[in-house]
């Protein structure tokens, strides 16, 4: 009774011929013949769609994936704001113009009562000195692009871990509709054999009873099982920006990686793991905050310089015929002696978020440990679960194979065959599970590593 594909058509059809000889034998009850009947005919519509693979379901998921195309855009607009003019590092230049109209009572020193004054300055002016404020607004900045990095990493990394889970979880789906679909075919038998030898004489009405309500709880198994499959299909095409209905096969096969170490694990993720680089960054933010609180306490130096033109005429007039030019020029200092405490309460406050950065990043760093740690540890025991999964899954082969010899000839009871039977489906849902859930637990691991996704992705747009 060994399983050689959950997607192989021939399998497939051969199952469905299975279960069309099997309708006409179960209708000793009106409601579980009613079951089995719409169960027998319901056609799986992933079984004939296109094959998806993992890589290209994470690719998908890259290129069209909202959450990731937020961050991407998020990570853009940290970046743009990595400039030296939003520091207040570059000078400012400004085009200013004005025109003025006065009417007075007693004559101005110009010996008009009435008069415009026009003027165009193009003027400068740049912050030579104001406590290095600049200088750390603009390495903060740095940061936060290095941050948005950060976040835009892990939301990707999010994602790829979400399909991945998504697409183990609908290969599991899978396969255990397969494993329904053969355990109803195996009922069916049964409860058509019982018929047969009641028929015959051979067997009792108690029997033909027995049989079919186990055809029909296999058939309301199956029939759960696609449903969970669906489920599992629409989970995917959420995550893939695909319309929510479309169908597709899964690959089974998976492979795991023997060169993990969990040394080698916990160092990469100390590096390279995007929530712990977060609080890393986030203590470094604090640091800056800091500087540019204490730079209140400084005085500021800056320069101003202009040129214009300028004309007062009688009357009001805006016209321009008689400008004369200057040109003019300061350095200003300014240094505040008492703002209400204000700077000595964002000082304070400075430190304070910074302390808690620190505490916050050392948190981060026992949590990261602990994970790595509770997951590798999963991670072996999962394995070893299949390694015992696969002998019981032999032993369980073997024993319902005798078991069905016994039950053919007459020398073991519907009961016994009936619990070898749901020991080998037990141990078929069993191991498929178990693969996957190892599999899930490498790509945590790897995670932490920073090998689950590449820089490369990370930037690409």
């Amino acid at each position: 009774m060994k399983r050689k594909g959950m997607f192989e058509t021939q399998k497939t059809e051969g199952i469905m011929k299975k279960r069309k000889n099997h309708v006409f034998t179960c209708g000793d009850t009106l409601l579980g013949g009613f079951v089995l009947f719409l169960s027998l005919f319901l056609v799986s519509p992933l079984s004939a769609a296109e094959l998806l693979s993992l890589d290209e379901a994470i690719a998908e998921a890259l290129a069209s994936n909202q959450d990731i195309q937020v961050a991407r855009g998020e990570e853009k607009i940290s970046s743009n704001n990595v400039n030296i003019g939003n520091a207040g590092l570059l000078p400012r230049i400004d085009l200013v113009g004005s025109v003025n109209y006065q009417d007075n009572e007693e004559p101005s020193m110009s010996g008009l009562t009435e008069f415009t004054s026009t003027s165009a300055t193009l003027q400068a002016s740049y912050t030579l000195f104001d406590g290095f404020g600049n200088i750390y607004t603009f390495r903060k900045l740095k940061s936060a692009g290095r941050l948005g990095r950060f976040l835009a990493r892990n939301t990707i990394e999010d994602v790829i871990l979400e399909v991945s889970e998504a697409y183990y979880n609908l290969a599991d789906a899978t396969e255990q509709v397969a494993v329904a679909e053969e355990a109803l075919a195996i009922s069916g038998d049964r409860l058509k054999r019982a018929r047969l030898r009641s028929e015959y004489g051979q067997a009792n009405t108690l029997e033909v009873l027995s049989a079919s309500v186990d055809a029909n709880a296999d058939s309301v198994a199956w029939k759960e099982a696609v449903l969970d499959m669906e489920n599992a299909n629409r989970a995917l095409n959420l995550l893939l920006s695909r319309p929510i209905d479309t169908s597709y096969a899964v690959k089974s096969e998976v492979s795991f990686d023997k060169s993990l170490r969990k040394e080698e694990i916990l160092q990469n993720a100390k590096q390279s793991f995007s929530s712990y680089l977060i609080a890393r960054e986030s203590v470094k933010q604090a640091e800056y905050d800091l500087g540019i609180a204490r730079s209140d306490f400084f005085p500021e130096l800056g320069v101003q310089a202009g040129y214009g033109f300028g004309d007062t005429v009688a009357g009001f007039d805006t016209g321009m015929d008689d400008l004369s030019g200057s040109f003019s020029a300061a350095l200003t200092l300014n240094f505040n002696l008492f703002n209400g405490f204000q700077s000595s309460i964002r000082s304070q406050n400075a430190r304070i978020e910074l302390q808690n950065s620190k505490l916050l990043e050392q948190k981060a760093l026992n949590e990261l440990e602990k994970q790595v740690a509770d997951t590798w540890q999963e991670y072996l025991n999962t394995l070893d679960i299949l390694e015992f999964q696969k002998k019981n899954l032999e032993t369980a082969e073997l024993n319902f194979r005798r078991s069905k010899e016994l039950y053919v000839l007459g020398q073991l009871t519907t009961t016994t065959f009936r619990e070898a039977q749901l020991n080998l489906i037990n141990e078929q849902k069993s191991i498929a599970s178990a693969r996957y859930d190892a599999k899930i637990l490498e790509l945590k691991l790897k995670r932490f590593a920073g090998k689950l996704v590449t820089e490369e992705e990370v930037e690409k747009q």
